[in-house]
């Protein structure tokens, strides 16, 4: 109820005092009915609410551009519907962005607005609480400052006013009660007058004094002052002026709710359904708005702190709400009788723990570029505007998401073909060109959104690689899986290091682009072309494959010759186990797209690819078919069925195009291993090494995807 006093003194000080009495018990009203409605929707049994201090400072300076526009009409009915109205409509917004973002589970989008920012805007509302209450002090508006405070008596009145407040903090601090506050309180109403007593000061003497509020005693009546009020006096024109700041409220507001929300399930150890906590608090402030009153969201400090007195059910809020309707229906005399002393300090008192949370508590950590944006936010408050102070904060959290993104390197790993490599299972002699040659293909992997910062680092780091510029290089890709987007200025930075490129002799190649960015990247001429095709891959395996394609048309000429003989002498060494072996074999062709064996079959033997290309696909529940493993000329292919305990083909094989095969049976393997066993030692030796290398393959290939 004390801040309901407060909170009415701080939206209407000055010329709008006249309507402190209703407006203490608008603010009673909607305080009560959201407490109410919170306290039987909540899925926390002790939640309690308050008004929006952040709405009380905006609507405040409102009030005071409404005076300025309006001039003596400010203190007709007509001033008071456009501010009931602006205050209604405050609460309607509010109620509308918390049933959006809790209706739609958007909660998440709240934890967008950097921390720092979020300090500075609370940090601004307790400087302008501040400022309200040296008004409320010196009886003047806070413009008028250095004038008023030469004037004599007027220093020494704030100074009471400020040691009120510290008298305030003391109690609170160090009482540590529930009760501290209005106990305190009262104590200073009772020294207020005991000493008005003592000086022999009436009430008159005490409103010229500025110590009362000018406010005469006969309009207790609060609910008299809304005779004669109807929708046309509301002033459309000043209304509609002020929807930035009501849109500005209620964007304050959700990013409070969902702080208060997350630091009660930290206090107290529970799980909330935060969008469903926000769409109930939502609903919860339509009854403000019916009531024209400010909007309303979570008290986490008296929450946690009542809880700590040992308050753990719905009665708490359910009490709490019922004294502020007790006030609302019979407390509306007391506000002639109300010292400005009581409520400004209470205001002062409100402008400190603000301060201290947001420039103390919360800052503690922090690096000195986040509390530099808190200073700013704050000082462009203070010397400029509350606006332009949100504006300020709006703008530093994008300029410093953009340094703090683009110190992120978009080039997550750096590696050649000499240690990566498709899925492509060659001979021994194309693997040994790979390994020579393979450092002429460049592999990027790229992550995150890619934009003008990030991207010119991707630009500068393939620059500053001297051997793109001498030509020493054939092939680079960018791997683009883990890139989430680009902007125009990424694509036009691709399409410069396409160009770097192409001087230079390298091609550009692409793989894992969303279909979106594909079109992009065509349209602005960023990808290399061959036969009239852009290189753009689904996966890094298969243009890894196609780098591997490249370097072996230029360094393995002979490939295609290579026989089975050629290919089993390599491994052998010896033309005798040579001609046994292929004696034992049985030539196999295979045509277009035709099925080798399928997954799940019975083994019956390995084959040795000598001409074509074979692909090995696992099927999976959800995803179809996706290649494992491809086999060109000297290849080991089944193999592994041999050795498993079901002994059943572990995936699909089929042709990519004609190919022929050496198959050895299962049944002639083990004759070998009767009749020749030195023969069938190499084969097996052979069988090893062919697993050994493909273990080697998924190592190396998990070891740079987890780099």
């Amino acid at each position: 109820a004390l801040w309901c006093y407060a909170f009415a003194t701080v939206i209407f000080a000055g010329a709008l005092a006249p309507f402190l009495p209703l407006l203490v018990v608008i603010l009673l009203c909607g305080w009560a009915m959201l407490g109410v409605w919170v306290a039987l929707t909540s899925e926390k049994r002790l939640h309690i609410v308050s008004l929006d201090e952040q709405a009380v400072v905006i609507l405040a300076s409102i009030a005071g551009l409404m005076v300025v526009h309006m001039g003596p009409n400010a203190t007709s009915p007509s001033g008071l519907a456009t501010m009931l109205a602006i205050m209604s409509l405050s609460a309607l917004a509010v109620a509308g962005f918390f049933w959006a973002i809790g209706h739609y589970r958007l909660t998440r989008l709240l934890e967008l607005m950097p921390y720092p920012v979020i300090c500075g805007f609370m940090a601004g509302i307790g400087w302008l609480l501040l400022e309200a209450g040296v008004g409320v002090a010196i009886d003047v508006p806070i413009a008028e400052f250095d004038e008023a405070i030469t004037t004599p008596g007027t220093a020494s009145r704030l100074l009471l006013f400020i040691a009120g407040a510290i008298g305030l903090l003391v109690a609170v601090t160090r009482l540590k009660r529930a009760w501290a506050l209005p106990v305190a309180s009262l104590v200073l109403v009772v020294v207020f007058y005991a000493v008005a007593g003592i000086k022999g000061f009436g009430r008159e003497e005490l409103v010229v004094g500025g110590w009362l509020f000018n406010i005469p005693v006969d309009t207790g009546g609060a609910l008299s002052l809304l005779e004669g009020l109807s929708f046309s006096l509301v002033d459309t024109e000043f209304v509609l002026q002020m929807l930035p700041q009501i849109l500005t409220i209620a964007f304050l507001a959700l990013l409070t709710q969902s702080m208060s929300l997350s630091a009660l399930m930290a206090a107290g150890n529970q799980d909330l359904d935060t969008s469903a906590e926000i769409e109930d608090m939502g609903a919860g402030n339509l009854l403000c708005a019916l009531v024209a009153s400010p909007p309303g969201s979570t008290d986490v400090i008296a929450s946690t702190l009542y809880e700590e007195f040992g308050a753990s059910s719905r009665w708490m809020p359910l009490i709490t709400s019922a004294v502020c309707l007790v006030m609302a229906v019979f407390g509306s005399t007391i506000i002639p009788w109300m010292p400005k002393l009581l409520v400004g300090s209470t205001v002062f008192l409100f402008a400190y723990q603000l301060f201290h949370e947001w420039l103390y508590e919360n800052v503690r950590g922090f690096q000195p570029i986040d509390f530099a944006i808190v200073l700013i936010i704050l000082g462009t408050v203070i010397f400029v505007g509350f606006m332009p102070g949100i504006l300020v904060g709006i703008l530093l959290a994008l300029l410093l998401f953009v340094l703090r993104y683009s110190m992120i390197s978009a080039v997550q790993g750096q590696h050649s073909l000499a240690t990566y490599r498709s899925s492509v299972e060659r001979s021994q002699s194309s693997n040994e060109i790979l390994d020579a040659h393979g450092g002429e293909c460049l592999v990027y992997n790229l992550r995150g959104f890619l934009f003008f910062g990030t991207a010119n680092a991707v630009l500068d780091t393939i620059r500053d690689e001297a051997h793109v510029r001498q030509g020493h290089f054939k092939v680079i890709l960018l791997d683009m899986k883990r890139v989430t987007g680009m902007d125009i200025s990424a694509l036009n930075t691709f399409a410069q290091i396409r160009a770097l490129c192409e001087r230079s002799g390298v091609q550009l190649i692409y793989s894992g682009v969303e279909e979106e960015t594909r079109d992009s990247l065509l349209m602005l001429d960023a990808v290399s072309m061959e036969h009239g095709e852009p290189l753009l891959f689904p996966e890094a395996d298969y243009a890894a494959e196609y780098m591997e394609d490249v370097l072996l048309s230029a360094y393995q000429v002979e490939a295609e010759s290579m026989t089975i003989y050629d290919h089993l002498n390599r491994i052998f060494d010896d033309l005798s186990k040579v001609r046994i072996l292929i004696e034992h074999m049985t030539r196999v062709e295979v045509g277009d797209r035709e099925i080798l064996f399928e997954q799940g079959d019975e083994d019956n033997g390995l084959y040795m690819l000598e001409r074509g290309s074979m692909t090995a696909l696992i099927g999976t529940e959800h995803n179809g078919f996706k290649r494992v493993k491809k086999f060109r000329p000297g290849a080991l292919i089944g193999e592994m069925s041999a050795y498993t305990a079901d002994r059943k083909r572990t995936a699909t094989i089929v042709a990519d195009e004609d190919s022929v095969l050496y198959h050895l049976t299962s049944e002639k393997l083990a004759r070998l291993d009767i009749e020749d066993l030195k023969l069938a030692a190499s084969i097996h030796e052979l069988v090893a090494r062919t697993l050994g290398s493909r273990i080697t393959y998924m190592n190396r290939r998990l070891f740079l995807e987890l780099r």
